[in-house]
């Protein structure tokens, strides 16, 4: 393979493939962004003002993440996988009244106020020819979710839909839903697309309620820390005809940005990995503004908010996504820019001010000075620092998975079960 990679053969393919991405997609995206330059740099991008380096908070308080990894193949036997899914909550402490800011919870401390070891370790397994992966799925999902009344994940998420129209089950039954009633009542018939139960499907739902579970229990133990940070975006994909959440963590996520709020926690979603169109051109403008060193931050607005959506992204799906905010942020030129969303029930009742951009700029600027000052740290270029240690204590690494597989091998000849069904795949041809 190594030297057809090699090749001007293959060069030429890529050279074809950004070709057309510059013709089909930059053009559009150039024309896009022309029209939306002026309002970004005028109103929508700012900087940030951090701390001190020396800072002496007035209350110091606590930052907490959550993450999750895995794999969707732990072991395979015959028509059955195995997945194993791995989540990992930090809590730092601001600490700027001691030489050690941005001090870790005391594990001992954490594990007894969730109740169970770090990282948290979840197994799962179905059979793709057996028709069960619809029924396995939402068993899992309902041992794992701390919340077990369905009632009670599905109802914020028609709370917040609505804007407070639909307040209890009642109202939800004599809504434009109520058709749906019977749909809502079982964690199995909220997994809408199980059509399309395909085993990255899965994985991903498995992982993304792993790390929602994880988060309620970090909102419900006495740790009460001041934000909560999860890992990705706040989007929730809609069914194209219920215009309600496709599958349990839509709903689930509501749920948790409801208790949030309850709770006094600011809850948001960071992602490396933005989707964000254009989003290097709003870089570039923010360092011709700022200069090349500036930490800044751009509010991407939505269809609701003053002025409408920008152009470059008005015809993409989920940005921004429903019921939250997005913003790019920057706090290193070493890094690319990242993106955050917050919850936009409380964006609204907590940033924004109406009629009075002034207002919401400095609460945007006091939450950014914030976000600031738990990213620093130069091993991870400016992203929040609880973050990054909440991935690297899940993160499966090959080694990790290479080890778990053998632990396999070894439990299969405890239990006397066949081994070659537990044998790795095309062992016989090197294919592993």
């Amino acid at each position: 393979m190594l030297d057809k990679i090699l090749t001007s053969r293959f060069r030429e393919e890529l050279k074809q493939t950004f070709r057309d991405i510059q013709v089909q997609q930059d053009v559009r995206d150039q024309a896009n962004f022309t029209e939306d330059e002026e309002r970004i740099e005028r109103s929508l991008l700012d900087l940030v003002e951090p701390y001190s380096s020396d800072v002496v908070l007035n209350e110091d308080f606590l930052i907490a993440a959550v993450d999750g990894s895995g794999t969707d193949s732990l072991s395979v036997l015959d028509d059955i996988r195995v997945h194993l899914v791995t989540t990992a909550a930090v809590v730092l402490d601001t600490n700027t009244r001691s030489e050690s800011p941005l001090a870790p919870l005391d594990r001992s401390m954490l594990e007894s106020a969730l109740g169970h070891s770090q990282p948290h370790f979840v197994t799962h397994w179905y059979s793709r020819v057996r028709d069960d992966a619809h029924q396995k799925l939402a068993e899992t999902l309902s041992a794992l979710y701390p919340l077990k009344e369905v009632e009670e994940i599905v109802l914020p998420f028609f709370t917040d839909y609505t804007k407070g129209r639909i307040q209890s089950m009642q109202d939800l039954a004599r809504s434009e839903y109520g058709r749906y009633i019977q749909s809502l009542q079982s964690m199995r018939s909220l997994i809408s697309k199980s059509h399309i139960l395909t085993n990255i499907t899965i994985h991903d739902q498995l992982r993304t309620v792993a790390e929602y579970a994880a988060a309620r229990e970090l909102m419900t133990s006495n740790i009460h820390p001041k934000y909560l940070l999860l890992d990705g975006a706040m989007s929730v994909f809609l069914h194209p005809r219920r215009h309600y959440p496709a599958m349990p963590s839509g709903f689930m996520l509501r749920e948790l940005c409801t208790l949030a709020r309850r709770e006094n926690i600011i809850l948001c979603a960071v992602s490396k990995n933005h989707t964000i169109p254009f989003a290097h051109r709003i870089a570039r403008l923010a360092e011709k503004k700022f200069g090349p060193s500036a930490k800044w931050f751009c509010h991407l607005p939505g269809p609701e908010d003053v002025g409408g959506s920008l152009r470059i992204y008005a015809d993409t799906s989920y940005i921004p996504p429903i019921l939250a905010v997005p913003y790019l942020f920057s706090f290193s030129r070493d890094n690319r820019p990242s993106r955050i969303d917050f919850d936009r029930v409380w964006w609204l009742q907590n940033v924004y001010v109406k009629d009075d951009p002034v207002a919401t700029r400095q609460n945007e600027k006091a939450l950014f000075r914030d976000l600031e000052l738990m990213s620093r740290d130069a091993r991870w270029y400016g992203y929040p620092v609880a973050l990054a240690l909440a991935h690297a204590e899940c993160k499966l690494t090959y080694e990790d998975l290479r080890v778990a597989r053998e632990v396999c091998r070894d439990v299969f000849h405890e239990l006397g079960m066949d081994q070659i069904r537990n044998e790795p795949l095309r062992e016989d041809y090197h294919l592993t």
